[in-house]
């Protein structure tokens, strides 16, 4: 029989890359949490990680095993949980970090909903682009894009996008529609940028990759500037399909060589442990996992991969 418990140990020792910071977070000592899990990988008759002096891996089939793993611990908890949650009423402050130009579309609309069933939540959120230190800056739960990069911190997938190119019907009608990614040298460019001179896109079409070095007439460090900026015929830009997808619907953007396309990233709900978190905490990032899609207009077109 598979022990549950060198499942959860498993799980703790792939988050957090190491079978001593594991033990740590877990009081237990190292010798344990290897013992457990060299007779987990025996029970099961494969091998979950490849380890060495300095370095820690999973195998294909470990990580398998792990994503499997993480989601039912998380089931059993909201399992166990479940019935208290459903008679205690939710109240405090939840604090949130995003990145700029997904407030408007996403986080506000998020919060709106929760507190619909919740309205003794109170929401605080820090707009940023950097990398928050949850701790350090009291943060609860943090959305952002693109892999995760601190093993001791837990990331949920919300939804996986694509920017698209776009400009105004106003702009294209001027200018006229590039057919190649070669041709926007051609045209009037704004892109999501701080002081650099020059952008990189990358676009891909039927397996060939092409790089546009951009110079751009327009460069603000700000999707919503970016957005406003190419609805008012200043240019073509590359912009998320999460931003700038009603725009899209009704008209006021038009995508630009749809076939071209950008490689998908993903926003993911990210916090510091399953373990111990608060139960407003916890009911809000199931909420945007379970609810996220819904205000996504645009992300079940060409902007799903």
């Amino acid at each position: 029989m598979i022990d549950k418990n060198a499942m959860a140990l498993y799980v703790k020792v792939v988050e957090n890359n190491s079978f001593s910071r594991a033990a740590r977070r877990e009081g237990v000592p190292v010798s344990t949490v290897s013992r457990k899990i060299s007779e987990l990988e025996k029970a099961l008759g494969a091998r979950l990680l490849e380890r060495s002096t300095r370095k820690l891996r999973m195998t294909e089939i470990g990580q398998d095993y792990y994503e499997r793993c993480r989601r039912g611990l998380e089931e059993f908890e909201t399992a166990n949980l479940m019935v208290t949650d459903q008679q205690a009423e939710v109240s405090g402050r939840l604090r949130l970090s995003a990145p700029p130009s997904i407030s408007d579309v996403i986080i506000v609309p998020l919060i709106k909903a929760f507190q619909v069933l919740y309205p003794k939540a109170i929401v605080s959120c820090l707009i940023t682009d950097r990398y928050v230190n949850h701790i350090e800056d009291g943060i609860d739960l943090s959305l952002r894009v693109g892999d995760l990069k601190d093993s001791s911190l837990v990331a949920r997938r919300l939804l996986r996008y694509r920017s698209v190119l776009v400009a105004s019907p106003a702009y294209l009608e001027k200018a006229g529609i590039p057919s190649h990614p070669s041709e926007l040298a051609l045209h009037a460019l704004v892109a999501f940028s701080s002081w650099e001179p020059t952008v990189t896109w990358v676009l891909e079409k039927l397996g060939e990759a092409h790089k546009v070095s951009v110079q751009p007439r327009i460069a603000i460090n700000d999707y919503t500037g970016v957005q406003g900026a190419v609805i008012d015929g200043l240019g073509i830009s590359e912009i998320p399909s999460i931003i700038c997808g009603q725009n899209l619907i009704n008209g006021s953007l038009v995508e630009v060589m749809p076939d071209w396309r950008f490689a998908p990233v993903a926003l993911s709900v990210i916090y510091p442990s399953n373990r111990n978190i608060s139960k407003l905490v916890r009911l809000f990032k199931d909420f945007c996992a379970e609810n996220i899609e819904a205000l996504v207009p645009y992300l079940n077109e060409r902007a799903r991969p």
